[in-house]
């Protein structure tokens, strides 16, 4: 690998407890659990990553991130360090709730937010620039301070979308032209004047 370069395979948490129903939910910093399924995933994903000379887990400190990192990590055999600043959007009164119970109960706040998805501030919540100066700089960070190595990050959807479309050079309002599924996979690589997205929602290192 070239002295220069940060290998980064980035990853979302798995499945959590409350969207065994179906419904995707707003968690924001909600601090739920990962589900049985969600824990064998992350077993799969450590095994795979495991076969890379990885320095070092980076994980959320909310538990659907920690759990995944502890369980990668350990499987790796390498360190973990838990970092708030890679939590996902901060939701407000939303944080658990489905888009059907956010529209039952705040018909204007999802009026106001759909309206301008970006500036909006749900009440309580964080915007998605307050996002973006948390997570573009601490991403910046780790990539530099790991010049030469692999390294894994478990973060959220949110985040992960974030940082893919601003790697891509795409408007923060198109995020959602990119998936993130539960568990999946991304690989970025971080040059001194490039950053590549070169594998981007898989199911798993092929």
């Amino acid at each position: 690998m070239p002295d220069n370069l940060t290998t980064i395979y980035l990853l979302r948490h798995g499945e959590t407890v409350n969207t065994l129903d179906g419904p995707l939910r707003y968690n924001g910093h909600f601090d739920v659990d990962i589900t049985a399924k969600a824990r064998a995933q992350m077993v799969q994903r450590g095994l795979e990553l495991s076969s890379l000379d990885i320095t070092m887990v980076y994980a959320s400190d909310l538990q659907r991130c920690r759990k995944g990192g502890e369980i990668i990590s350990s499987k790796i055999g390498c360190p973990l360090e838990l970092n708030e600043n890679l939590r996902e959007m901060k939701m407000g009164d939303w944080e658990g709730l489905t888009l059907a119970e956010v529209r039952e109960r705040f018909p204007e706040q999802v009026e106001k937010k759909f309206a301008d998805f970006i500036n909006y501030r749900i009440p309580g919540s964080e915007t998605i620039k307050e996002v973006e100066k948390r997570i573009y700089p601490e991403f910046d960070k780790i990539a530099a301070q790991h010049r030469g190595e692999a390294i894994v990050i478990v973060a959220h959807g949110g985040v992960n979308l974030l940082l893919i479309s601003h790697i891509l050079g795409l408007p923060n309002t198109n995020i959602f032209n990119l998936d993130q599924n539960f568990g999946c996979i991304n690989q970025i690589l971080i040059g001194d004047d490039f950053k590549k997205v070169v594998m981007l929602n898989s199911s798993g290192l092929h």
